[in-house]
C-alpha cells in the first residue's frame, strides 16, 4: 500500500513539473509574440523614412508650382494609399503576396517618380506563383529595397536598375532576390548614411530571428556583394500550408 502511494506521489510531482514547465514555455512564447509585435511596430516606423516623407512632399510642391496639378494628384493619390496601406499591414504578421507586390509598386512607383530616368526596376514573378494564397512577413521586404536605391543606386551619377525577382524554390520553399548594381556594399558602408541605414535591416533581422523561434521551419536571408559592384539580397521563405 504505501508503494502505491509513493507512486502516486511520484506521479503527482512529474506532473506539477511537466505543468510548470508547460507554462513556462507558453509564458516564452507569449513574450516572444509580444516581442514580435513591438518589432513590427518599429518596422511600421522605420517603412515611413522621414527622408522619404520629405521628398515626396517636394515632389508634390515642385508640380503644384509648375502648375502641374494632374501629376501633383497621381503623387498624392499615390501616398495617401501608401500610408493607408501601411496602418492595414502593421496589424498582420503574415500577408498575401499580392498585398506585398501592391505596396511595393506603389512605393517603388513613388521612387521613380521622383528620380526619373537614373532609377530603373522591373518585378519578375514566376507565372505559376499564386499571389494571393501565398503568404509572407509583412514589412520583410521594403527595408532592403529602400536601402538598394537610397544607399547603392543614388550615389551613382547616372543612377542604376533594381530587380526583384520571385519564384519558388523546391517544393516547400519561396526566394526572393533584391539585385542592384549600385556601388556595393563596402563603399555604402564606408559613408556615414551607408552605415546608418543598417538600422532597417537590423531591425527586420532582429524580427525575422523572433519569427524564427516561433514558426516551425526559419526564414534565411542572405546579403551580399553582387561581383565588383552591387548588392545581392537572397530571402528564403518557407511556404505557409
Amino acid at each position: 500500500m504505501a508503494g502505491i502511494f509513493l507512486l502516486a506521489g511520484v506521479i503527482y510531482k512529474i506532473a506539477v513539473v511537466v505543468t510548470k514547465i508547460q507554462k513556462n514555455k507558453e509564458q516564452e512564447q507569449l513574450l516572444l509574440k509580444n516581442k514580435i509585435l513591438m518589432l513590427e511596430l518599429r518596422s511600421l516606423q522605420m517603412m515611413m523614412n522621414p527622408h522619404f516623407v520629405f521628398n515626396v512632399m517636394n515632389s508634390i510642391q515642385h508640380y503644384i508650382n509648375t502648375k502641374d496639378s494632374n501629376s501633383a494628384n497621381k503623387i498624392l493619390t499615390g501616398f495617401a494609399k501608401l500610408i493607408r496601406m501601411n496602418l492595414e499591414i502593421c496589424t498582420k504578421s503574415f500577408i498575401s503576396l499580392y498585398e506585398e507586390l501592391e505596396y511595393l509598386e506603389l512605393y517603388l512607383s513613388l521612387e521613380k517618380k521622383r528620380l526619373g530616368e537614373k532609377f530603373k526596376y522591373h518585378i519578375y514573378l514566376q507565372n505559376t506563383i499564386d499571389k494571393e494564397e501565398t503568404l509572407i512577413p509583412s514589412m520583410i521586404l521594403q527595408p532592403y529595397i529602400e536601402n538598394a536605391i537610397w544607399h547603392g543606386l543614388m550615389p551613382k551619377e547616372d543612377g542604376g536598375k533594381l530587380d526583384i525577382r520571385i519564384a519558388f524554390k523546391g517544393e516547400d520553399h519561396l526566394v526572393i532576390e533584391i539585385i542592384d548594381d549600385g556601388i556595393g556594399i563596402d563603399n555604402s558602408m564606408k559613408s556615414k548614411k551607408g552605415h546608418h541605414i543598417s538600422k532597417g535591416m537590423s531591425l527586420t533581422r532582429e524580427r525575422i530571428n523572433l519569427l524564427n523561434q516561433v514558426e516551425p521551419n526559419p526564414i534565411r536571408i542572405d546579403v551580399k556583394q553582387n561581383g565588383i559592384s552591387g548588392t545581392f539580397v537572397s530571402i528564403l521563405i518557407p511556404l505557409k500550408k
